[in-house]
């Protein structure tokens, strides 16, 4: 039949959903322009289809390719009911009439489909909820087809699943809306580190280095325990958190089939799968940190410095100044004070290193995806997948930069305390003032060191070497689909080359702490330009479980 010279298709009782439906009319060339015999010009195409739909009268918006290849595609994912208005129009060959009829037939189909989607979803449910032995035994019989479930169900099933290594245990508190609890532990160990100090009389306490000089070593003087608990590493755990669970939960389904925010028990396993293939590296990171950041220098440096009553050149801070302050703390209660100090220390610096391991864990997965993608010529939604590299280097950028934040204040604290300055601020002050003449003084130095100046700098080279690996082996995979990352924008203006800028700024600041007058304006800078550069593409996801 032909309608307003057009092939018109009637529409037919039936059970079948929106999906079956959509895929005979397609095929058969429904509202397709007919030649001189009668016959529609082909079969509906994606691209016709949505050139077709964009012009029509009233569409002004349009419509996206990406939306209507999703009603090709041999998947559950739905439509809109603005969609199946202009999609009834070009079946009902833009009359009134036949477009009010299918507009009824696609509705009810849309229904149908809304229908098995949710009795799979259910059917899934029971599935994974099913003994842990049984479901390992029908991993050998069932297909690899991925049957898509809400992303709510993936909390469900992260607490299904028993956590058996450090790699998954440490994945499982990083990730989703458990980071929050973390970041409250810290705050609580802020406070009590507050008190303790305040009872042990170390909350502001000064000491003599030299006769005309009283140096401030208190705690609320140090910016790593005041600055960082409350802000830097909040925000470290927050965007390492964020990145991960988006990866997780929407992300990597988007790359593997072009879900929309939809997840699997077998997309589940698949990522702790490469996460525990890290497993050495998470174990070495945490050894690292008990052996070489609590140990060493408890037991190494600190122990002997309180066991001879000398220093020895260490730099006398909250812990130490027992040596020269005796009045104030006690030697036995320093050493429980520099344990449980330096274990805090430990921690956050395991914290720091966890979240880089997952930038790499994430970058390498993202990459293999692609390849894999491309090797078993599969059908995947180009322009999401180059998206989702764009968001893993913002993720990155973020983490990056607030792993070198951590890396200043530890630098601008061992440097403060190598000072002849009297307190953390005047300081900084002095520095700044002496660039402009405003004042006649001129900071110099102690003699004494300390082993973080080399903790710092190996914090940024390993941060500047991830984030430069990360955004590398990304930027691969654009140049590799041979489409520039101009036509991949998702809502940020900063290029890879710009965050490097940034990133190299950073550093820059870190290293040159103390080395001129007027480091202090170069901090200010830093912290300021980052800060204007920090916020891109939000990651859009489900934060519960």
């Amino acid at each position: 039949m032909i309608k307003n010279g057009k092939y018109f298709v009637a529409p037919q009782q039936s059970t079948d959903n929106f999906k079956l439906v959509f895929a005979r009319l397609a095929a058969e060339g429904a509202g397709r322009p007919v030649d001189h015999k009668g016959f529609p010009d082909g079969s509906w195409t994606p691209e016709t289809l949505t050139q077709a739909i964009t012009e029509l009268e009233g569409n002004k918006a349009g419509i996206e390719l990406r939306t209507v290849q999703v009603w090709f595609q041999d998947n559950l994912n739905g439509i809109s009911a603005d969609n199946i208005r202009w999609l009834a129009r070009i079946f009902g060959c833009d009359d009134p009439e036949l477009t009010s009829q299918w507009q009824a037939s696609l509705s009810g189909a849309k229904d149908r489909l809304t229908m098995e989607r949710r009795a799979k979803r259910d059917v899934e449910r029971a599935d994974f909820q099913q003994d842990p032995e049984q479901d390992k035994a029908n991993t050998f019989v069932k297909s690899d087809k991925i049957d898509k479930i809400s992303v709510a169900q993936t909390a469900v099933a992260g607490s299904k699943r028993s956590r058996n290594t450090l790699a998954e245990h440490v994945e499982w508190a990083i990730s989703g809306a458990r980071s929050i609890n973390l970041i409250v532990i810290y705050w609580l160990v802020f406070c009590g580190l507050g008190f303790l100090n305040s009872i042990l009389g170390t909350l502001s306490v000064t000491y003599n280095p030299t006769p005309e000089l009283t140096k401030q070593v208190g705690f609320i003087w140090a910016p790593t325990l005041t600055a960082l608990p409350l802000v830097a590493l909040p925000l470290y755990i927050f965007f390492t958190s964020n990145l991960i669970t988006y990866w997780r939960r929407v992300g990597r389904l988007k790359c593997i089939s072009g879900g929309e925010g939809l997840v699997t028990p077998r997309n589940n396993e698949v990522w702790l799968t490469k996460v525990n293939d890290f497993s050495f590296s998470f174990w070495s990171i945490l050894s690292f940190c008990v052996l070489f950041v609590w140990c060493f220098q408890v037991f190494f440096i600190y122990l002997p410095a309180y066991m001879s009553g000398d220093p020895s050149g260490v730099q006398i801070d909250r812990f130490l100044v027992t040596l020269v302050r005796p009045d104030i703390i006690s030697i036995p209660e320093a050493i429980a004070l520099t344990a449980i100090g330096f274990l805090y220390s430990a921690s956050y610096i395991a914290i720091f290193m966890f979240g880089l391991l997952f930038i790499v864990i994430i970058v390498l997965d993202y990459h293999d995806i692609c390849r894999t993608l491309e090797l078993e010529d599969k059908t995947a939604d180009r322009i999401q997948v180059l998206n989702e590299g764009r968001k893993i280097i913002w993720g990155s950028f973020r983490i990056s930069l607030l792993g070198l934040w951590l890396a200043l204040l530890l630098k601008l604290q061992v440097s403060y305390l190598s000072s002849d300055s009297t307190d953390f601020l005047t300081w900084m002050a002095t520095d700044a003032l002496s660039v402009f003449g405003a004042t006649l003084l001129k900071n110099g130095w102690l003699d004494n060191t300390s082993i973080t100046h080399f903790t710092t700098f190996l914090m940024v080279v390993v941060t500047v070497s991830v984030f430069l690996f990360s955004t590398a082996k990304t930027k691969a995979v654009f140049q590799h689909a041979q489409q520039s990352v101009e036509n991949v924008r998702p809502g940020g203006r900063l290029e890879p080359f710009a965050m490097i800028v940034v990133i190299a700024l950073v550093s820059a600041t870190m290293m040159l702490v103390g080395r001129f007058d007027g480091f202090s304006l170069l901090v200010v800078a830093s912290v300021v330009g980052s800060m204007q550069v920090l916020f891109g593409p939000k990651l859009h996801t489900f934060l519960g479980g």
